[in-house]
């Protein structure tokens, strides 16, 4: 018997992932399907950054985009500790999937800014409405959630390892 409650959402779609798959969440089809998951979310906040500079109101799917990756990773999160604190292993891998989930969004704006002083003239993007610049930032925020939750996936073992109640 578990010591915490599962969110009845998560659970569904895991009883969904396992009918499409037929497979169990710990031979590390969860890991798969949180990482597309959060592909699908970063395909959405491209083309809301898009939909933005094109002048469509694009900002809003950016956002949900966003969102959605936050709530996914606190939704898969509670499923799989509830309210226990991390462990050692749990806590290494929150914090280097962290790192790289920072770190790369920061790298990529940072060489967008070095290179918009010798391309603007030749016509690089660059945001010149409030709407873009909420948009990008957006974009740069999500880009970050979402690249950590891909960085967490990958550094997550899959358990398929059974419990020996035995002992």
């Amino acid at each position: 018997m578990m010591a915490y409650g599962k969110n009845g959402v998560v659970t569904g779609m895991d009883r969904v992932a396992l009918a499409v798959t037929g497979q169990d969440a710990a031979t590390g089809i969860a890991r798969r399907l949180a990482i597309f998951g959060n592909l699908v979310f970063m395909a959405a906040s491209i083309v809301g950054l898009i939909l933005t500079v094109q002048g469509q109101s694009g900002r809003w799917l950016v956002f949900v985009a966003m969102i959605s990756s936050s709530a996914y990773s606190g939704a898969v999160e509670y499923q799989q500790r509830g309210k226990a604190p991390r462990d050692e292993r749990e806590r290494a891998v929150f914090w280097k999937a962290l790192g790289i989930g920072a770190f790369v969004p920061c790298v990529l704006a940072g060489l967008w800014a070095v290179l918009l002083g010798h391309f603007a003239d030749q016509g690089m993007w660059y945001p010149d409405r409030s709407q873009e610049w909420e948009a990008a930032g957006l974009f740069i925020l999500g880009l970050m959630i979402q690249i950590t939750n891909i960085a967490k996936a990958w550094l997550t073992p899959a358990y398929a390892a059974e419990l020996l109640d035995d002992d």
